[in-house]
């Protein structure tokens, strides 16, 4: 009995010193240094999206089953010959306008991929010594911040999400700081009748009774920051975790703004999907806010910079634990300038109709407020729609040679009343980019 006491008690002691020295970070810490050439980091990707606007257009396709067949047999009794009745289905019904919200094109998500590296072959720099690299060094902190210009004329507004290869974590307004936790279990097994003990990764020893141990594990620390001018991204990572990787922040940004007058027209189609007349067609008009063209360079540019601490093991980087490590630790800091995107990444998909040559030549409406307006589409459809109408309207020939009005305002181009002799036998009035 004294024996086996005596074994239970050594074996319980070298449990709980293994226990103990498991939660130590290191065995000997050398004194700190600053080495700014051992990690690096590089904006991998970027997708800046732009919103849609919306628009409700309906088809057949769009209604039910039931409704489906319903409407085919109208169809089929209005249409008798085939090829008609083929087309119809395809048309666009347009039961309303669905009006742009006003700051659609100055709002944007921004997506940012970072790449963070360890640098494992560098240059020794004059003869002084470099850092014997090792396969358990780590980089053990990070703070990552990218700063736009104070004279830019965008803004960060909020945050959406930060995302690590360990986990993400959804954001809801301007800060956050969040754990991401993992369970793992360690485990002792004595069984009773045995006259010695057996220690291995179980923990098998001289006892009946098992017992299961869960151990709480933090994995990493995310923090944040964000104001009108600078994002800053922290992680904190504890044992055996190295921060190297792909990092993702989603925020969403604004330009400053000016302000648009888009055009919108209904009508241009019947219940046929033949062309209207003139008279039955509505022009309505939208103040929106598109990103200051006047004032934003082609190029827009950040400054990105990381600090990091680097965790370096002198000896002992042949064991996966790091409680017998002997460590020195370096910090260091490294910042770029990184172009985010250029003017085609921001532009407004805006169309009009005209002439592009050595003077651009803009269709215009004039308003029931005797202001004059260009006519300027939400998207290339919109703008293609009413162009092919209006190429309809003047195939006719007693319609050739008068003004043209729409829902009784009238169309406008080179500074007189639209008539076919104007743009006629000319290929390149057509549909046109608005901002080219």
């Amino acid at each position: 009995m004294g024996t086996r006491f005596i074994i239970l008690i050594f074996l319980s002691g070298i449990v709980f010193t293994m226990g103990c020295t498991t939660l130590r970070r290191y065995s000997s810490l050398a004194v700190p240094e600053t080495n700014n050439s051992i990690a690096d980091i590089d904006l991998f990707g970027l997708d800046l999206s732009v919103p849609e606007p919306g628009m409700n257009i309906k088809s057949l396709w769009d209604l039910s089953a039931d409704a489906q067949s319903q409407f085919i047999k109208i169809l089929n009794t209005r249409y008798s010959d085939n090829e008609e009745f083929l087309n119809t289905f395809n048309i666009s019904y347009m039961n309303e306008v669905n009006k742009v919200s006003i700051d659609n094109y100055t709002n944007r998500d921004l997506r940012l991929v970072f790449s963070v590296s360890k640098k494992r072959k560098f240059l020794n720099d004059k003869g002084v010594s470099g850092i014997n690299i090792s396969p358990a060094d780590r980089l053990e902190y990070l703070r990552i911040s990218l700063k736009i210009p104070d004279d830019s004329v965008l803004s960060f507004k909020s945050w959406k999400m930060f995302a690590t290869e360990y986990g993400s974590v959804d954001i809801g307004d301007v800060s956050f700081s969040k754990t991401l936790q993992l369970n793992t279990a360690g485990s002792l097994s004595i069984d009773k009748g045995k006259t010695g003990g057996d220690m291995s990764t179980s923990g098998t020893a001289l006892l009946s009774r098992k017992e299961d141990q869960s151990v709480k594990y933090r994995y990493l620390l995310l923090n944040g920051r964000i104001n009108s001018r600078k994002i800053e991204m922290e992680e904190e990572g504890t044992r055996e975790i190295d921060l190297t990787g792909n990092i993702i922040a989603d925020v969403t940004l604004a330009f400053n703004a000016f302000p648009e007058t888009l055009t919108m027209l209904t009508g241009l189609l019947n219940s046929t999907g033949q062309f209207n007349d003139p008279e039955r067609i509505m022009i309505d008009y939208q103040v929106v806010n598109v990103p200051g063209m006047r004032e934003i360079k082609d190029t827009v540019k950040a400054d990105l910079q990381m600090d990091y601490v680097y965790r370096n093991v002198v000896h002992g980087s042949k064991t996966f634990p790091e409680w017998d490590d002997r460590v020195k630790y370096y910090t260091g800091t490294v910042k770029k300038t990184i172009p985010l995107f250029t003017a085609g990444d921001y532009v407004p998909d805006l169309y009009c109709i005209g002439l592009n040559e050595n003077r651009r030549e803009l269709l215009k409406v004039k308003a029931p407020n005797n202001f004059v307006y260009e006519l300027k589409f939400r998207s290339h459809v919109e703008a293609s729609a009413f162009y092919s109408w209006l190429i309809q309207y003047f195939s006719n020939n007693e319609n050739q040679e008068t003004g043209l009005k729409i829902g009784g305002q009238q169309l406008i181009f080179k500074d007189e009343n639209l008539t076919f002799g104007q743009i006629k036998g000319n290929s390149r009035f057509g549909v046109l980019p608005y901002y080219k």
